[in-house]
């Protein structure tokens, strides 16, 4: 039996304990368009530059938006960021699992999830104007963690079915998110590499050896 007639329930065994969105689905829906332009524009300032030091007077002169517009959407600057930082992972966490072909092999699974979809890099600036706000650096963590979760499921799911060798499925999957995220908070800038040409390499480099010969 393939994946596909159990994809399913292969989703949501990995999503389970996923992180519940701030913004849920139905809420952004309600949103108006201008509103979505607004965090669309955060979105991309928190990627190179964060938020966290500038004014919601400032950010609002960015957004070119009144500051009721932000209000609307979060009732402090913490909030805000928050909601930012979260629609942002949240909507990268769906694009990389949409990007899984589940009828492939376990390890090409593995590869599709940790290099496709993923159109993101914290700039050393940014994530320094992370690292400053405690609740961000929470946020993130909780994201990042659960990304290896699901990593460790796939890995899991490649043993049972006999397509990946026995190893230490959570070893494995901290070893390669761990290395995910160092290169997300912008050390491919020092390599002078993309992200996803450096997530290639580092699955290459370790998870190469791990299935099993058909």
């Amino acid at each position: 039996m393939t994946l596909a007639a159990s994809e399913p329930d292969v989703i949501r065994r990995l999503l389970v304990g996923a992180p519940r969105p701030l913004l849920s689905r139905a809420a952004e829906d309600q949103l108006g368009v201008r509103q979505r332009q607004v965090l669309d524009g955060l979105e991309r300032m928190l990627l190179v530059e964060g938020i966290s030091r500038f004014t919601i007077g400032e950010l609002a002169a960015r957004m070119g938006c009144s500051r009721r517009t932000l209000y609307e959407l979060a009732p402090s600057k913490e909030q805000l960021q928050l909601l930012v930082i979260d629609r942002l992972l949240q909507r990268v966490g769906r694009e990389a699992l949409n990007a899984v072909d589940f009828t492939r092999p376990f390890v090409e699974q593995l590869r599709q999830y940790m290099t496709s979809g993923i159109d993101y890099t914290f700039r050393s600036a940014a994530y320094e104007d992370l690292a400053d706000v405690p609740a961000a650096r929470r946020l993130l963590d909780r994201h990042y963690r659960f990304a290896a979760k699901i990593v460790e499921r796939m890995i899991d799911l490649g043993i049972e079915r006999g397509e990946i060798r026995p190893v230490d499925a959570a070893v494995v999957a901290t070893m390669m998110s761990t290395a995910a995220l160092h290169f997300s908070q912008g050390a491919v800038e020092e390599l002078g590499i993309d992200l996803p040409r450096a997530l290639a390499a580092m699955f290459d480099a370790v998870v190469g050896g791990l299935a099993i010969a058909p």
